[in-house]
């Protein structure tokens, strides 16, 4: 089974000024997850040293770095799912936690499948895992993007319906770190943390730790991580319905495109992005937000790494249609996109479901960065 890994560093409107860094983020993310499978390690112990590289570096906003409640304070969430055992360890609302990943993994391994706030704080003791003052997560940038809110009062509407797209993505700033590893058994494992939205309200929850909704995998069909406005992700239960597009015969490029737009079309202001891998290590990663961080690299293939813009993807339909040769007999627009609703007819052939036509004219991944 050939080693595969992808990364992302959340899907937000990334500032020109922050993109390098974003790109060796995410490159160093990889770097770190790849040298863990190469050396024959598990998927998970390469998602949580990934994951763990991204928290620690402040461009992100997980762990050091991430972003303040309206209160001026950090609060962690970080989550990691088996796709071999489906079991999972989330942790949320931490505040004295420097590398959420790693107590979502301690969870994984106890009795629970969640814990928060005190209690996974108190849990972390017992492992062994040192908490800090909230103070450490801290950087200055987030300290003045936060007074800065605060002085102005800019905060996150209640719905993201009342707020212009790019007002949105400007507000709702960084985002969640992810990745998805499949190890040299075949073991899939899924990973992400975060520090929210820029000033949320104290002990509020996103997608992030919420299994089926910020992530989801099944070694038998595959994985997926979300990132992006996580009250849209989690009414959507965006992580696994990816996968069960995946498990409707979808590759994981049009799984991937699908979801996100039918983010935005069944959510008012639904906005983000997702990584997808099959159980052979096919990846797909689309989005609706400005950019998105990236970085990839499937068994000896060469390493992929960027920060994408606008992705503009054909809707899987048209794309399926042309790699069928063929025309849309029928489309029920409004309904689930990519749905096996389509039906396309070969030129002097009888009809043929969607699940049944190659995909392989769906958009491919973007190149290498130079």
């Amino acid at each position: 089974m050939p080693i595969a890994m992808i990364v992302h560093g959340g899907a937000w409107a990334i500032p020109d000024n922050q993109v390098d860094a974003h790109k060796a983020g995410c490159r160093a993310a990889l770097h770190a997850g790849w040298q863990v499978l190469a050396a024959g390690g598990t998927a998970l112990d390469a998602c949580v040293a990934a994951v763990r590289v991204m928290e620690d570096d402040p461009i992100f906003d997980a762990g050091t770095g991430s972003v303040l409640t309206s209160e001026g304070s950090v609060e962690l969430d970080a989550a990691l799912m088996d796709g071999r055992t489906l079991r999972y360890g989330a942790v949320a609302n931490l505040r004295h936690i420097r590398n959420p990943i790693v107590l979502a993994r301690e969870v994984l391994n106890g009795p629970a499948t969640m814990l928060v706030a005190e209690g996974a704080e108190q849990f972390a003791q017992r492992c062994n895992i040192a908490l800090i003052a909230n103070e450490e997560l801290i950087v200055e940038r987030e300290r003045l993007l936060w007074q800065q809110r605060r002085d102005t009062s800019v905060a996150i509407r209640t719905s993201p319906a009342q707020t212009a797209p790019l007002e949105m993505e400007a507000v709702v700033g960084h985002d969640t770190v992810g990745a998805i590893a499949i190890d040299a058994s075949g073991s899939l494992v899924v990973a992400n943390s975060t520090g929210g939205t820029p000033f949320k309200l104290p002990g509020r929850i996103g997608d992030t730790p919420l299994i089926g909704c910020g992530l989801y995998a099944d070694i038998h069909v595959g994985g997926c991580v979300c990132t992006g406005w996580g009250e849209s992700i989690a009414r959507l239960a965006m992580a696994r319905r990816t996968v069960e597009y995946l498990e409707r015969g979808f590759s994981p490029q049009v799984a991937a495109e699908t979801a996100v737009r039918q983010l935005a079309h069944r959510v008012a202001g639904g906005s983000g992005g997702c990584i997808v891998i099959s159980p052979t290590g096919e990846l797909g990663l689309a989005w609706n937000t400005r950019r998105m961080a990236y970085a990839y690299r499937v068994g000896g293939g060469p390493e992929y790494f960027g920060v994408g813009y606008r992705c503009r993807c054909t809707l899987p339909h048209e794309a399926l249609q042309r790699a069928a040769g063929g025309i849309c007999l029928r489309y029920r627009q409004g309904e689930l996109v990519g749905e096996q609703l389509l039906m396309v007819q070969r030129r002097g052939a009888a009809s043929v479901p969607l699940r049944s036509i190659p995909t392989h004219d769906a958009p491919s991944l973007s190149p290498p960065a130079k």
